[in-house]
């Protein structure tokens, strides 16, 4: 028995004495804590937190996404690295379109050791909220409007014409929308324009953002029943609608199909759009639909014409093949195809040849695309000419003429120019070898 005992006595110091010596490498374990947000509205956003670093910590990052987004920023933190407890801060600057109201951000600090192994805290969720006001809510069917001046009438009555459109837009593609579509209404200008960056042209009084399931509008409270008002809500509407019928991770459809079906939705090919028209037909100003993928001209006169040509595209697709025709069409999209496979799927044509058609039926001639172009081939430097190596290996170079700068300096050039040659060749030679020891020549 006491050897048995003086047996379990030396066990169990052996264990202590491993514990003993597997602690401090437990306890050195780095931790990361969750940050705390601070929003500064239409200023920054300022992320603070701790953790306790080791040694092994090369980096601390900050993790952030935003809602809508498909990306995450990935930003580097400032700390002091150095063993023990640290502070950690950044500054996320958000002015005026960098962020819009009402998206969620979320950020999680993270440590990155030396062996590129990671160390992730947890994440914390803020709500980027325009606090210069305290907004009123009237939440309709469909549309949850969020407005300052009014009272109740005037939020309901947003709210009807938002829940009206979807209604319509969503029956005509056959989508059901389930999640809520935040509205924000500013009654003042400026404060609109704040918000939506000093990018915003001059003559938006609305704004969707499908990525985040959010329009921005300019209304005041007296302009509630104006007729305008019942034409820039739907059309603003009928973005987020188009966007959830053609949605997918490949290819988007091009920008004036979209902006014509929620003007031929809203307002149809109007009086304006047709003189529009006319006017760039005759002038043979009109511009291809190529050109009206994405962003349109920025010009007056540009951006008229674009939603113009929109307006006339769409209406003469449905006119010339009908509802069905460009719902499927619209629809397709969603499975990813290119524009020519959608437009083959629904007209058994390519986009050139809708456009073609349409172009025809409008009596205009194909649109010549402006672009860059390849600037003129200038003259030579005079320091580049020299005499030829022998008759006819200059092109249009006449061999019995002088050479550059003399007879008496013609031996040098020409040495000079079989230098330059040899030169050449070498490196040809030496290029060759690599390429061969790499495979690209068998």
């Amino acid at each position: 028995m006491p050897g048995r005992r003086r047996l379990l006595g030396l066990w169990f110091g052996v264990v202590v004495a491993l514990l003993a010596t597997a602690s401090p490498t437990l306890a050195a374990a780095p931790v990361v804590g969750a940050p705390r947000a601070s929003v500064n509205f239409l200023s920054a956003i300022t992320f603070t937190g701790s953790a306790t670093l080791t040694s092994e910590v090369a980096r601390v990052e900050l993790i952030l996404e935003l809602e809508g987004s498909t990306r995450s920023i990935v930003a580097d933190v400032n700390a002091i690295m150095k063993p023990g407890p640290v502070g950690l801060s950044y500054v996320l600057q958000t002015p005026g379109g960098a962020v819009l109201p009402g998206t969620e951000i979320s950020a999680r600090f993270r440590l990155v050791l030396k062996d590129r192994s990671t160390v992730e805290g947890p994440a914390t969720s803020v709500r980027y909220d325009d606090s210069r006001y305290s907004w009123e809510t009237y939440q309709g069917q469909y549309v949850r409007v969020h407005y300052t001046e009014g009272g109740a009438a005037f939020g309901r009555r947003a709210a009807k014409i938002g829940d009206d459109a979807i209604r319509n837009v969503s029956a005509l593609l056959g989508v059901t929308e389930t999640d809520p579509i935040e509205f924000y209404v500013y009654a003042d200008r400026t404060a609109f324009y704040d918000v939506l960056g000093p990018g915003t042209r001059e003559n938006v009084g609305g704004e969707a953002h499908p990525e985040i399931r959010t329009l921005f509008a300019n209304i005041g409270p007296e302009a509630i029943g104006d007729p305008w008002v019942g034409i820039v809500i739907p059309h603003e509407l009928t973005h987020l609608v188009f966007d959830t019928a053609v949605r997918n991770p490949y290819h988007y459809p091009p920008r004036w199909l979209n902006e014509g079906v929620a003007v031929y939705l809203t307002e149809g090919y109007g009086l304006p759009d047709r003189a529009a028209m006319r006017d760039a037909v005759a002038g043979r100003t009109l511009m291809p639909l190529e050109a009206l993928t994405g962003e349109f001209p920025t010009s007056r006169e540009g951006f008229f014409l674009a939603y113009a040509e929109c307006s006339s595209a769409v209406s003469f697709f449905v006119d010339h093949y009908g509802r069905d025709a460009m719902v499927a069409l619209i629809r397709s999209y969603a499975e990813g195809v290119t524009d020519d496979e959608a437009f083959q799927m629904a007209l058994g044509t390519d986009l050139a040849g809708f456009e073609s058609t349409w172009l025809k039926a409008n009596g205009a001639a194909t649109p010549t695309p402006l672009g860059p172009v390849a600037a003129p081939v200038g003259p030579a430097p005079s320091s580049w000419a020299g005499a030829p190596l022998r008759p006819g290996l200059i092109p249009n170079q006449d061999a019995s003429a002088a050479p550059a700068g003399g007879s008496d300096g013609g031996g040098a050039t020409d040495g000079g120019l079989l230098l330059g040659v040899a030169a050449l060749a070498a490196v040809v030679a030496i290029g060759l070898r690599v390429r061969r020891r790499r495979g690209a020549i068998p």
